[in-house]
């Protein structure tokens, strides 16, 4: 590990392979246009406690480009256990939850569809 490597780790910028582990990815996919959308978590600051649970909860409103002219909102609510380090419940209004790989794949097909 480099000085630089070092210096990212004392101010906040992550692991030195440029991923920070206080960082949870999310992915959706717009119910309305198709749009994937990718979101982050920042686990040090954005869950709240739960009011009837030891539980953490982040709520998260995610906008396409408007590029299919949708500007639809999707909100995700994700309930972390009390460590928060596993998602223990997931709620997706105005789209689904996808996996990342769906997420690169759909992305991939967009972009074949731009240049054909």
């Amino acid at each position: 590990m480099g000085l630089l490597d070092s210096l990212r780790r004392l101010l906040g910028g992550g692991q030195a392979s440029g991923e920070d582990a206080n960082i949870t990815a999310i992915y959706v996919r717009c119910r309305r246009c198709g749009e994937p959308l990718k979101g982050r978590v920042d686990m040090r600051n954005e869950p709240s406690l739960a009011e009837d649970s030891d539980n953490w909860v982040v709520r998260k409103g995610l906008m396409g480009s408007g590029e299919n002219l949708c500007f639809q909102t999707v909100e995700v609510i994700l309930t972390f256990d009390p460590q928060k380090r596993h998602i223990v419940d997931s709620e997706v209004i105005g789209g689904t939850l996808i996996t990342a790989e769906e997420y690169a794949e759909l992305i991939e097909q967009r972009e074949e569809t731009k240049h054909a």
